[in-house]
């Protein structure tokens, strides 16, 4: 409130809920002064209680407003009022919004306020904010799985509340998505390219040996696909597979396969939800420059101990949850391990496989502290073992060779979520995450020993400060800051070696700033990143002549850079913005642009992606790649969003990409960039998608056409890759058409199917060979001049589900089908060789056959 002058007329009042204009009738007979008001917007018939006797007219009017919104000022002979720029009748809701069976929150619940129209979506622990008048007011709270509640609030003070949804029996599945139809619609979400998939969608994907698998759910998706069959990650929209940024509970992923990629690390047991950016990222999100797949684990049931698992052919898993103190502490252990390893004894010949077996363990510890306070304690290990022994005997002796490969996943991850009020919500996260490779090989070579482990890492530590501010139900602001330090350690010890080689250390730094607004037809959510990232000693630089390629024998001079000192640092702004347009509820335009710099690269000589690949910072010869990509889209709800539609196109530039350069030594650790060309590139594509929500079908089917290309960029013949001309990257499939569907027999069958078309992916041949000094030697094609055959290939499942033992908690489900039904033989790999004179190609195919599956799933 204002005040301004003073008076020394004195008022006597003793009303009792009299309204306003009785009031200022009195004190203007009882003084000089003249009230000034809008009855527009000061109601002059809201009630007043007031007692004074002889007070003057400053105090007077101070006890009359002291709780409303009116606020005053006494100018001249005059008293204006107005409304108070406080706004103090305008209250918030806020809470937490969870499972009331579990106690699980619900990240992306839709709260609709059916009075205004106005909604907001929960974040990602479930957390939601919205300020209102005083009044009352009904909210309208969905979410995929459970049912709709409705609720009507008297809004008269900032109010906490906490909303539980109560889950839907699974044969109600149809009523579930009818009713939810928010977590379905293409239209409500600002950002294009976004897909969501939940536990229970990716449960109903056939799959390899019948396990669910997270990778081969996502690769279901438009705009997405991979080198070959069983082969480790995934390509968005024309990026390399290390441009995708895998976070589980915010912490980074480098290698997400067991078994060299024929599943995953990740147990969908333990996974509440994956959300998956490939088009415009928030500015929260930064170091990758494709996608970012953001996974979160259950937080452990609150309310009881529960379990589930599933007996499988080769392998098996089982999951233990609940609380240590009812919904005040829970706990969540998910385990899983691979048999195979028993069975290869049966197949030893001159070659064993000794080892040959995966495991992975997932844990998460939850403590509701207080209303404002939650501690989230998580991790996961995971490990692929693999050993191999060969003895031969010969005239001289024999040999006798021993192999040892393996590689593991560690993440551990402490957020602390802290409501500073109802408007302000903040996690504040540590995380440490290493990824580790080994290979070893003892080898006794008639009686001669020799001995080689080579291991490498990288490790990472990183703190990140994250708030979110909601001003208003339109708009919301998120801010705060991100710290990476990485460690990156090859090492290589022999029978005559022990040493580190080219260990580096790195700090990325950034803050961002983001803000969601919405208007009557338009959405925007628009950000800004910063980031800065730097390479630090001790390490020792070579030095090239400019005028020559770099290669060892360029080199002509070192740098020598002293431990902590900096070596090269980068520095980026990378803005986000995304605008949608609603022509209704049920059609809307959305654009989008995003700028991204990744800072690490992941170096590989091999057309598929290995376990073993080197992962190197950018730093004085090897720059950051930066990616901007520019998309747009309409998207379409039917009626009741039984049926929903999306067309997006894109269009992506990269800059500083890395290649191998043609004829380069694979696996070189000393000076790596005399084997690198940097290069750039581009891509392109269009991508239709349709879903079906309602009904015993459900499901749905896409079509991606797309183009990924790039070129070299060296001014020296020597390091050119087809003559710096453009050409197809090594997953550059224009054709890609994916169908998944799900049918509801009857309450206890349920089928299961899938079924992809994919064109031949690019690979470089032999096309002749010369013979040079008494030497063979083969000539190639230009770099992916060539491609596979197209590969296409159909899954199905079927769900048996006894009913329910009504005497035990025990519930039991049977999962059979086949893998590749008709045995479609899509080449892995082709293999060109000369005999004589001819040149022989064969094609490699890593799963050749139908394979059938069965499993048997629980829960207690």
């Amino acid at each position: 409130m204002g005040f301004h002058g003073f008076s020394q007329n004195n008022i006597t009042l003793e009303e009792e809920n009299s309204s306003l204009k009785s009031i200022i009738q009195k004190i203007e007979e009882q003084t000089s002064y003249r009230f000034i008001l809008n009855n527009d917007v000061i109601d002059i018939n809201q009630e007043f209680s007031i007692k004074v006797i002889e007070k003057d007219l400053e105090k007077t009017l101070k006890l009359i407003f002291k709780n409303s919104t009116i606020s005053y000022k006494i100018k001249k002979k005059h008293i204006i009022l107005s409304e108070s720029k406080r706004k103090s009748n305008d209250f918030t809701i806020s809470g937490i919004v969870k499972d009331s069976s579990t106690g699980e929150t619900l990240l992306g619940a839709s709260i609709i306020v059916t009075d205004t129209n106005q909604g907001i979506f929960t974040n990602e622990y479930g957390f939601y904010s919205i300020t209102l008048q005083k009044g009352d007011y009904f909210l309208e709270i969905s979410y995929l799985g459970y049912t709709t509640k409705k609720l009507k609030i008297q809004l008269q003070e900032d109010t906490n509340f906490n909303i539980e949804l109560e889950p839907v029996p699974s044969e109600l599945d149809e009523v579930i998505i009818a009713s939810n139809h928010n977590n379905k619609s293409q239209v409500k979400p600002i950002l294009g390219g976004t897909n969501i998939l939940t536990t229970s969608e990716i449960k109903k994907i056939p799959s390899l040996l019948g396990e669910p698998d997270i990778t081969r759910a996502v690769l279901t998706q438009a705009g997405i696909n991979s080198i070959a069959e069983g082969t480790s990650g995934f390509n968005v929209r024309g990026g390399n597979v290390d441009q995708n940024l895998i976070l589980l509970d915010e912490a980074p992923l480098y290698n997400t396969s067991h078994l060299f990629g024929l599943f995953s690390i990740f147990n969908t047991d333990a996974i509440k939800i994956l959300k998956l950016y490939k088009g415009e990222t928030p500015a929260r999100f930064g170091g990758r420059g494709s996608s970012v797949l953001e996974i979160q684990q259950r937080n452990g049931n609150s309310k009881r101990i529960k379990g589930e698992g599933g007996l499988g052919l080769l392998f098996s898993g089982l999951s233990i949850e609940g609380p240590i103190k009812k919904d005040k502490l829970s706990f969540l252990a998910s385990g899983r391990r691979s048999y195979f390893d028993v069975f290869f004894p049966l197949f030893k010949g001159n070659e064993a496989v000794d080892k040959f077996l995966f495991y992975d363990l997932n844990t998460k510890l939850t403590w509701n502290i207080n209303k404002n306070n939650t501690l989230y304690a998580s991790g996961i290990f995971a490990a692929d073992v693999i050993k191999f022994n060969q003895e031969e005997e010969n005239g001289e002796g024999g040999f006798d060779t021993d192999l040892d490969l393996g590689w593991t996943n560690t993440t551990a991850t402490l957020r602390w979520n802290h409501i500073f009020s109802n408007k302000l919500f903040s996690n504040i996260t540590g995380i440490y995450s290493k990824y580790d490779f080994s290979l070893g090989i003892r080898e006794d070579l008639e009686g001669e020993d020799f001995e080689e482990t080579s291991n490498r890492f990288v490790e990472n530590w990183i703190f990140k400060p994250d708030f979110t501010y909601y001003p208003n139900p339109t708009t919301q602001m998120r801010f705060g800051l991100y710290n990476n330090l990485y460690l990156f350690v090859p090492k290589l010890n022999n029978t005559e070696v022990n040493e580190v080689l080219d260990k580096e250390k790195a700090l990325e730094l950034a803050t961002y700033f983001s803000i969601e607004k919405q208007w009557n037809k338009l959405s925007l959510q628009t950000g800004l990143r910063y980031s800065w990232f730097a390479n630090f000693g001790e390490e020792r630089i070579a030095i090239y002549d400019p005028n020559f390629p770099q290669t060892p024998s360029s080199i002509i001079g070192y740098r020598e850079v002293s431990n902590n000192e900096i070596s090269k640092s980068y520095f980026g702004l990378e803005p986000r913005i995304s605008l949608k347009y609603n022509l209704n509820n049920r059609k809307a335009f959305k654009i989008g642009y995003n700028r991204m710099f990744q800072y690490i690269h992941s170096i590989t000589d091999q057309t598929i992606p290995l376990p073993n690949n080197i992962w190197k910072p950018a730093g004085e010869h090897i720059a950051p790649l930066e990616v901007n990509q520019f998309s747009a889209g309409y998207a379409y709800d039917s009626k009741n969003q039984h049926y929903n539609f999306l067309i997006e196109g894109y269009y992506k530039a990269f800059s500083n990409i890395v290649e191998y350069k043609n004829g380069a030594q694979s696996g070189a650790l000393d000076n790596l960039e005399t084997e690198l060309v940097p290069a750039q590139g581009f891509s392109y594509g269009l991508e239709i998608s349709a879903y079906k929500n309602k009904g015993k079908l459900t499901g749905n089917a896409n079509y991606t056409y797309s183009v990924s290309k790039r070129k070299t960029k060296s001014n020296f013949s020597a390091e050119q890759i087809n003559n710096n001309t453009y050409f197809p990257s090594n997953f550059d499939r224009p054709h890609i058409f994916n169908v998944t569907a799900n049918y509801k027999l009857s309450k206890k069958w349920e089928i299961g199917a899938f079924f992809t078309y994919q064109t031949g992916r690019p690979i470089t041949q032999p096309n002749g060979r010369f013979t040079f000094d008494g030497d063979s030697f083969i000539t190639y094609s230009d770099r992916n001049a060539f491609r596979v055959p197209d590969t296409h290939r159909a899954d199905i499942s079927f769900t048996y589900t006894p009913t329910d033992n009504t005497k035990t908690n025990w519930k039991g489900s049977w999962n059979f089908g086949v893998y590749n039904v008709y045995g479609r033989k899509n080449a892995f790999s082709v293999n060109s060789v000369f005999d004589g004179n001819q040149l022989e190609t064969s094609q490699i195919s890593f799963i050749a056959a139908p394979i059938p599956f069965i499993s048997y799933n629980f829960k207690f």
